[in-house]
């Protein structure tokens, strides 16, 4: 059948989703490896509506493209929504991929008038290395490139513990516990609170996407706590995929230490002691993907610490700054997009049953860039 449909998605497509992931992961080897239930688990998130925010391409009973728009809890000066975009190997034209992105724009600026009428608007996306095709498609459609983000790895079956620095008298590492949860996005947020970009996490979002996501192992997530009060002074969390098979990888996805604490080897200790638990654990690579401009990065920290790249990611902005005004159009645009390609029917709703579900936006380890009125501190939160 040679005939698109369009609609938003709905929980129903969660199989078929996933299906489509697999055969653009099997096309771009990108590592996205997500089934069923992590495609509902992350539409179950606050920041997505699937009725409003969503858009899909259908040929016959299989979807073939979507983008799929978040809000954030926050806009603070600028929102910043994300929009994830999937097209299937066999409809990548520039005219399906245009349609797909400007109705993705378009289903954007209706969430953000609902949500922070008045204020700036910015998309927010991100390709892999191997995603060229996806990139030059966001450069048309006026998209910039923004960021560039590394991803990291070590072989922990080679890994020799390095030598980290002595805590501070009294101060203690300890894994994860439920009882750390509300003092530890305190200090997230406390930690991120002047971070360019960052907004505070509220707790069901903190739960949702950190600790209480099924991907999240407390006992390879450390916190170092003071001596007295036991406040929490850095902590690095981790993740893992449940079907990595033989070669189980531990993403170091959450970090952070008090800004007043940065360079005395906090972020170091707890990142070595991490390393080393892990490689206990039989983990065979730890993975961080982290911002090439922050300081740690570009001063050699983790090459340092052992992990190599092994991938990169390209982050892309577009400012859509006339959306409070009911604009949908980028500050430049081609004009692309504004009509569907050829053999597209319009569908103006999702199927009976849907069911509305939110997500919340987030890319890897946290990654904190002062406000440019501030000294910047470059990079991942560290001490």
């Amino acid at each position: 059948m040679n005939e698109l449909v369009w609609r938003p998605l709905a929980r129903s497509d969660a199989r078929r989703t996933a299906e489509l992931l697999a055969v653009c992961e099997r096309a771009d080897g990108t590592g996205d490896r997500r089934g069923e239930q992590d495609v509902l688990d992350g539409w179950a998130a606050s920041g997505v509506d699937l009725a409003v925010g969503t858009t899909s391409a259908w040929a016959g009973s299989e979807p073939v493209a979507y983008a799929v728009t978040r809000t954030r809890e926050q806009a603070d000066p600028v929102h910043e929504m994300t929009v994830e975009i999937a097209v299937h190997p066999a409809h990548r034209t520039s005219e399906t991929a245009a349609y797909l992105l400007a109705r993705g724009r378009r289903a954007a600026a209706r969430r953000h008038r609902e949500r922070f009428t008045g204020t700036p608007l910015e998309l927010h996306t991100r390709t892999h290395g191997r995603q060229r095709w996806l990139a030059g498609e966001l450069d048309a459609a006026g998209y910039r490139r923004a960021r560039s983000y590394l991803g990291m790895r070590i072989d922990l079956v080679r890994y020799a513990s390095a030598a980290a620095p002595p805590l501070p008298r009294g101060t203690a590492i300890v894994p994860f516990e439920d009882r750390y949860d509300a003092p530890l996005l305190a200090a997230r947020n406390e930690i991120f609170a002047d971070t360019w970009g960052s907004v505070r996490m509220t707790a069901a979002t903190w739960r949702h996407s950190v600790t209480a996501s099924p991907y999240f192992r407390p006992a390879s997530s450390f916190l170092l706590l003071s001596a007295e009060s036991r406040e929490i002074l850095c902590y690095l969390l981790a993740t893992e995929l449940a079907d990595a098979g033989a070669e189980r990888e531990l993403y170091l996805a959450n970090a952070g230490t008090r800004p007043d604490l940065h360079g005395r080897g906090l972020y170091r200790a707890v990142f070595t002691h991490t390393l080393a638990r892990a490689k206990a654990r039989g983990y065979r690579w730890a993975v961080a993907d982290v911002d090439s401009a922050n300081t740690m990065a570009a001063g050699g920290f983790y090459e340092r610490m052992g992990l190599r790249t092994f991938r990169t990611w390209t982050g892309h902005v577009l400012d859509l700054a006339g959306a409070a005004a009911g604009s949908t159009e980028p500050a430049t645009t081609s004009g692309r997009g504004d009509r569907p390609p050829l053999f597209v029917t319009e569908s103006p709703c999702a199927p009976v049953g849907w069911d509305g579900d939110r997500q919340s936006d987030g890319f890897g380890v946290e990654v904190p860039h002062r406000r440019p009125a501030e000294p910047s501190s470059g990079g991942v939160s560290h001490g």
